[in-house]
């Protein structure tokens, strides 16, 4: 068996053993957790290691994914120009008059098969070594799509990954009525599938605590209970100290508790 792949993303690298060679890693969540602010953040510092990366822009247009990373210092062009980084616009497919400020290839969400050959060609034409393949994200493909054809795409991209021994991230939104049994397969033919969201307990308080889990990393070791974190200015994600919040919880209570006497 290939050994491990040992990729930078913020506080999950330090839960996981590695990730599994050609896999796909998924991250699911509600919108608004946080899941792009991993990837992205993976994608950085994958980048700065010299992984080359086709990106798949689903949910937000090229330009902006192109200024998200150039503000994390980035050279965004030069690496487009040596091969090291391409871009696949699947946001703006009608309006073909609008120019972006780097060159990318246009696909549909309607057109799954010729979303998986353009995939293909452009990792496969990667001038680097070692390839990441970004999706934010797979919702738009699930909800255009018959469910069968939708599940093909997913298993399209797995056969991709190993054939191009390419990591796959992609992002994932739950809670969407009527994609639950598609939730399921996913996780299912995911090789390694990441679970965000907010602590119920705490959010019965009126605090959104995020937290996440790995629930899945086929043939590696980690661990499984819930880790809070934070994002915090410039997208920075760090661990919470649990404890530390409950005993704020606990003195805000108690502080209330004596107004209410008082």
């Amino acid at each position: 068996m290939a050994s491990l792949v040992k990729l930078p993303i913020p506080l999950i690298s330090d839960i996981v053993e590695g990730f599994p060679p050609g896999g796909l890693i998924v991250f699911a969540g509600y919108p608004g957790i946080g899941k792009s602010v991993f990837i992205n953040t993976a994608l950085v510092n994958s980048l700065k290691e010299g992984y080359g990366c086709v990106y798949v822009a689903i949910d937000s247009s090229v330009d902006e994914v192109v200024d998200i990373l150039s503000d994390k210092g980035v050279s965004v062009g030069e690496l487009v120009d040596r091969g090291c980084l391409k871009f696949v616009d699947g946001f703006s497919i009608e309006l073909h008059s609008i120019a972006g400020s780097i060159p990318y290839t246009r696909i549909s969400a309607l057109k799954p098969i010729e979303t998986l050959d353009t995939i293909y060609n452009s990792l496969d034409t990667l001038s680097c070594k070692k390839k990441l393949l970004v999706i934010d994200s797979l919702n738009e493909f699930l909800m255009r799509n018959e469910p069968g054809i939708a599940i093909d795409f997913v298993k399209g991209l797995k056969l991709i990954g190993r054939k191009t021994c390419s990591i796959c991230l992609v992002s994932l939104h739950l809670g969407i009525p009527g994609l639950e049994q598609l939730y399921s397969s996913i996780e299912y033919l995911s090789d390694g599938f990441i679970e965000m969201g907010f602590d119920p307990r705490l959010e019965e308080l009126g605090i959104p605590l995020r937290r996440l889990r790995v629930k899945k990393m086929r043939g590696a070791g980690h661990e499984l209970q819930w880790i809070p974190f934070t994002i915090a200015r410039g997208g920075r994600i760090e661990v919470v100290d649990i404890k530390q919040v409950i005993s704020s919880v606990r003195a805000s209570l108690a502080e209330l508790k004596g107004l209410s006497v008082g």
